[in-house]
């Protein structure tokens, strides 16, 4: 099955005054990465998490975004530091002793001294909680699953259509061959001539252009090759696994079989097929950098 490494999917749910909302966002990427953005309090649920999105994707960038909203998952307790309260009185006693203030403390100038009060926060993160966010997540990355393999549906369709244009220009090629194995035979007799009318003694050298000639002449391996990349493709694209990386690499190998007939063959019809060869072969590798 192709899968797409692009996916979203969001979901909240409300429980006891408190909103979780969790997204996932996912991109291309080499192998399967992640990136959570959430109160620090769930860290604590990271590796249930992580197994969590393995459950479901094997290559790409995968974010997880947690919001809470509501009550939280804190409880805030306050208190007096009647230590730092008593410091407070003593020195306003000492105050009045001295310099010979009168006048009683009220109660809201209590309160406008600092550091009177002591906020504790605790966070109530229990299995409870852990069951939640895993039971929301899990609703969200199926979202983004099927968002997933609806674009690998797609990008299947064009795969599968540069690969048919490449099938057809390989087959163009093939009737060429006779054509470019006539070219060549005509140059090697001419550099054999050449050599008998100038009765040059460089012998070796004349063996070697003829050589390199006459494997110019042939591409014929290098069409077989270009056939079987070609159903390698057809073949790996139906598979019910992950498939990227093979396609990538059946990508590579089409592109250094059309390199090399290139580099081959100066008939003019073989250069444009190669050129259009390349550019087929260009967009299946733009395509297979985003499926997983």
């Amino acid at each position: 099955m192709v899968n797409s490494m692009t996916g979203f999917g969001q979901a909240q749910e409300k429980f006891d005054h408190t909103t979780i909302s969790i997204e996932v966002k996912t991109v291309n990427h080499r192998f399967l990465d992640f990136s959570f953005k959430m109160p620090r309090e769930f860290s604590v649920f990271e590796d249930a998490m992580k197994q969590k999105v393995r459950q479901y994707f094997n290559r790409g960038r995968v974010e997880v975004f947690i919001h809470v909203s509501g009550e939280g998952v804190k409880t805030k307790t306050v208190q007096v530091n009647w230590n730092v309260l008593d410091q407070y009185l003593n020195a306003l006693d000492e105050i009045k002793s001295k310099r010979s203030i009168s006048g009683d403390l009220e109660f809201e100038d209590i309160l406008q001294l600092e550091g009177i009060f002591l906020e504790d926060e605790e966070a109530n993160v229990d299995e409870f909680l852990q069951e939640k966010v895993l039971s929301i997540l899990e609703e969200v990355l199926q979202k983004a699953q099927m968002m997933r393999q609806e674009e690998g549906k797609v990008l299947k369709k064009d795969v599968l259509n540069h690969i048919q244009e490449i099938k057809r220009l390989t087959y163009e090629l093939k009737e060429h061959i006779d054509s470019i194995q006539e070219e060549y035979r005509i140059k090697i007799k001419e550099r054999i001539e050449e050599h008998l009318t100038t009765g040059t003694h460089d012998e070796s050298r004349v063996v070697q252009e003829v050589a390199l000639l006459a494997d110019k002449a042939d591409i014929s391996e290098e069409i077989i090759r270009l056939l079987s990349h070609v159903e390698q493709v057809e073949e790996t694209i139906e598979l019910q696994q992950p498939i990227g990386r093979k396609l990538d690499f059946i990508t590579q190998e089409l592109l250094r079989e059309t390199n090399t007939i290139g580099s081959k063959s100066n008939n003019v019809h073989v250069s444009k097929i190669v050129v259009a060869l390349k550019s087929e072969i260009e967009k299946i590798k733009e395509q297979v950098q985003n499926i997983e």
